[in-house]
């Protein structure tokens, strides 16, 4: 599959897969829960190279206590889309969806246990379970 994707600064194509080990150094600047750009490892700033290097951290530290990252877009919520329950994270996605009539690609997590916490992050959103009580 042919992804042309390119450096939003120089124009450089990323090479094969974006999964792919030679697509590893690239970053990608997120906003809104949208890809905005890739950056090439030629072009990237030290200020770049800190930013992803503090996103990566934050995944791995997150992991270890249980929280699960979701890609962007998606929509979290303690109940169901046929028993809406609270919406726990996607608000913007879900009114963008009614502005514009197009769904994208969005993704919706449903029934998470009540006291669960998700809290946005680079290019999605962290889930937190709540604490068992033991």
């Amino acid at each position: 599959m042919d992804y042309n994707l390119r450096c939003g600064r120089c124009g450089n194509g990323l090479p094969g897969d974006p999964a792919s080990p030679g697509s590893a150094d690239w970053n990608a600047q997120w906003e809104a829960g949208h890809l905005t750009r890739l950056i090439c490892p030629d072009c990237q700033t030290p200020a770049d190279s800190a930013a992803a290097e503090a996103n990566a951290a934050e995944l791995r530290v997150a992991a270890e206590g249980g929280t699960q990252f979701v890609a962007d877009p998606v929509v979290c919520m303690t109940g169901t889309m046929t028993d809406p329950g609270t919406v726990l994270y996607g608000d913007d996605h879900l009114r963008r969806v009614l502005r514009t009539g197009q769904a994208e690609n969005l993704w919706a997590i449903e029934g998470l246990p009540p006291g669960t916490r998700c809290a946005p992050t680079v290019g999605g959103v962290l889930i937190h379970p709540p604490l068992s009580a033991e």
